[in-house]
């Protein structure tokens, strides 16, 4: 079997196989002289292997100590252990007073936040209540629209109640923030008391022989208006507060649930009427209805809270919706149609209305203590913020000397540790580098560049893809006469020339059986139709070179290889796992074997597909040999492959010509006049014009 891994084109001639490393060996000039595992440079010594483990930045420190440029001391010095400690006080003095500053800034932005919480917790509360106020005097107006209509009661016995909780909803507010433009236009406005002496003036002038619904609602409307207004004033002071979305939403909510009011007072008109005496009543309505729709749709797009609370205060009352929203389309189409005034309808109408705006009352009171709750935990946790942005700063100050003084005992282990760590990565850099390109060398690039990323190799099928076999003729005489080394050292030079011919061809060379050598094209990449035409060209190139081989322990001895080839379809599939290979499937393979057994040596013998191919691709020189017969597959021509156009001439030999040898045989040079291996286990060619010319003269 023949040896893989670096070896040297020196080891061919020199019996046994010698692994190479590429250490550096440590000369005298360095001054390093062995001391139990320690060397001495100039004086200094330090716990580290030899130079050639670590990196080139660590043997310049080691090795030019002096040659370090301003503010950059050698780290392994003492002087330059004390400046590289003070740039990293410096650095991590940067931080932590940054982070002091920090925390002071926090700090301050939370107690900020506090204040503006509490300023908008007052805001809220203030909205609260005039929620509450707008709500009381709605209902107030809705009573006595009610009272005045056809369907009112007799009494105002009925209006104790409203009349009692706006009164109470005023008492509650703290605030009165009247403008004078708002004075000057209603003076009642003034103070709280002056509007509760309007409203106790007008409560005992009401009977329904001196006014109407519509008179009471518009005496409401101004009032309403206001404190609507105010409301928008309290909730645009939260100053862009993070619950802006839900304060807006409560907001919309408020408006929607006065116009709700009014549309139940003017439906009611409707159905005790018989419809709208004058088209501007029925634009009211139309109005109401459409800006409290929207105003509520509107809330719930602000807030999903609006709609989770909706749903739960709606609960089963389906119902009520739906007779609701029939009732409103009766009205909506009423201004077209004409109808009898019905009391009981407008009765209907005005409990169900009543029980839906008291569902969003509810609504709204939920709301408002909704955020309220959510308000009261911000000021806990801004509380609590607080507290540990103190107790950081306080953290900050203690820690600071503590963290200069750990990062003081910690430089000289980091330093003593940095070479150690470059050794021990460079190493594992090497293993790396080792292992990839070993994975590489038994696979396709495609194929371990998939497995290195994890994906899993599927089998694939190839439809079209050339096969190149090729043995020694007479290796097991060789093999008889010869030592095992010597059989080694005569594969290696062999297998030399092999592989650095093909890395000018497209083909991948698929293994090596004792002397049996196998190449494929048109695989992992597909080729269309040149692989026949890449695998005839490098049959023809090994065969050129191999003619003036000669085996090294035998002078005078020619090796001479025999070579098949055949194109037809194959499988390709990664085999194995503790050693996996890339590995041929199918006829293709089996009759590519028969043409390198059944051939001649010095001849390459091709199968009639590849000489199809070749013959589509022109160029080559072909000669039918005949029928061979193949084991089990009868009878198949074959043909023998002779040259290709102009082959000769764009052919330049690695081997210098005889004539230019002299007397010196092969077996003489050893092999070392053609090649040199570098670490990386490629063959390279010494001379740079003979790889141009071998490159130009490939393609």
């Amino acid at each position: 079997m023949p040896v893989r891994g670096p070896i040297s084109a020196q080891s061919i001639d020199r019996g046994p196989l010698v692994a190479h490393t590429n250490a550096v060996p440590i000369s005298r000039d360095d001054d390093f002289i062995a001391a139990g595992g320690r060397y001495t440079l100039a004086g200094r010594r330090f716990s580290f292997g030899s130079l050639s483990q670590v990196s080139d930045t660590i043997r310049d420190l080691l090795l030019h100590p002096n040659e370090i440029a301003k503010c950059r001391e050698n780290p392994l010095t003492r002087q330059g252990k004390r400046i590289q400690l003070a740039k990293m006080l410096i650095l991590i003095s940067i931080p932590v007073f940054s982070l002091a500053i920090l925390a002071v800034m926090d700090l301050h932005d939370i107690a900020r936040d506090n204040i503006v919480n509490v300023e908008v917790r007052n805001v809220i509360r203030f909205s609260r209540d005039i929620g509450l106020l707008l709500s009381c005097l709605q209902r107030e107006r809705d009573m006595s629209a009610l009272y005045v209509s056809q369907i009112g009661p007799e009494n105002k016995a009925f209006l104790s109640e409203p009349y009692e909780a706006t009164d109470s909803a005023l008492h509650e507010l703290q605030d009165w923030p009247a403008e004078n433009s708002i004075i000057n236009e209603l003076p009642f406005f003034r103070q709280k008391s002056d509007f509760q002496a309007h409203l106790a003036n007008h409560r005992r002038g009401l009977h329904r022989s001196n006014t109407t619904a519509y008179l009471e609602i518009h005496f409401y409307t101004d009032p309403l208006r206001i404190i609507i207004d105010w409301l928008y004033d309290s909730v645009g002071n939260s100053k862009g507060h993070g619950l802006w979305r839900t304060l807006v939403a409560y907001q919309l909510l408020i408006v929607s649930n006065v116009d709700t009011g009014i549309e139940r007072t003017l439906g009611s008109l409707f159905f005790s009427q018989g419809g709208y005496y004058r088209h501007e009543d029925y634009v009211w309505y139309l109005e109401k209805y459409t800006v409290g729709t929207w105003n509520f749709e509107a809330a719930k797009r602000y807030s999903t809270l609006i709609t989770s609370l909706y749903h739960e205060l709606i609960g089963n009352q389906i119902n009520l919706t739906y007779v609701v929203e029939i009732m409103r389309q009766e009205i909506l189409d009423g201004e077209s149609t004409s109808r009898e005034p019905n009391f009981e309808d407008a009765t209907l109408w005005f409990e169900k209305m009543t029980v839906y705006i008291d569902i969003l009352e509810n609504l709204q009171k939920n709301m408002a203590d909704k955020i309220l709750e959510r308000l009261g935990a911000d000021m806990e946790n801004d509380t609590k913020a607080i507290a540990i942005s103190i107790f950081l700063v306080i953290l900050v100050v203690i820690m600071c000397p503590l963290i200069l003084r750990a990062f003081w005992t910690l430089t000289t282990s980091i330093q003593n540790c940095a070479l150690s760590l470059a050794t021990q990565t460079k190493a594992l850099n090497t293993e790396k580098k080792r292992a990839n390109w070993l994975l590489c060398s038994m696979l396709p690039e495609t194929v371990a560049n998939q497995l290195m990323h994890g994906y899993n190799v599927q089998a694939e099928w190839y439809d079209s893809a050339t096969v190149f076999f090729a043995d020694i003729f007479g290796f097991s005489r060789l093999c008889a006469e010869s030592s095992p080394m010597q059989v080694v050292e005569m594969l290696n030079g062999l297998y030399l020339v092999f592989d650095s011919r093909i890395e000018h061809y497209d083909v991948y060379k698929v293994e090596t059986i004792n002397e049996t050598y196998m190449l494929a094209s048109g695989l992992p990449v597909r080729k269309g139709d040149q692989h026949a035409g890449e695998v005839a060209t490098i049959a023809l190139d090994l065969q050129y070179h191999v003619s003036f081989l000669e085996v090294p322990h035998k002078r005078n001895e020619k090796l001479t290889i025999r070579v098949g080839i055949h194109s037809g379809p194959v499988v390709a599939a990664v085999v194995g796992l503790k050693m996996p290979r890339y590995c041929l499937f199918g006829d293709t393979v089996n009759i590519a074997s028969r043409m390198q057994t059944t051939g001649v040596p010095g001849r390459v013998q091709i199968s009639y597909e590849t000489f199809a191919a070749l013959n589509d691709l022109g160029g080559y020189k072909v000669v039918k040999r005949g029928e061979i017969e193949i084991k089990g597959k009868g009878l198949l021509t074959t043909y023998w492959l002779n040259g290709k156009d102009n082959f000769e001439h764009s052919m330049v030999s690695l081997i210098e010509p005889s004539s230019q040898l002299g007397d010196m045989s092969l077996h003489e040079h050893k092999y070392e006049h053609m090649y040199q291996q570098k670490y990386t286990g490629r063959i390279q060619i010494r001379r740079a014009d003979q790889s141009e010319n071998l490159n130009a003269g490939s393609v």
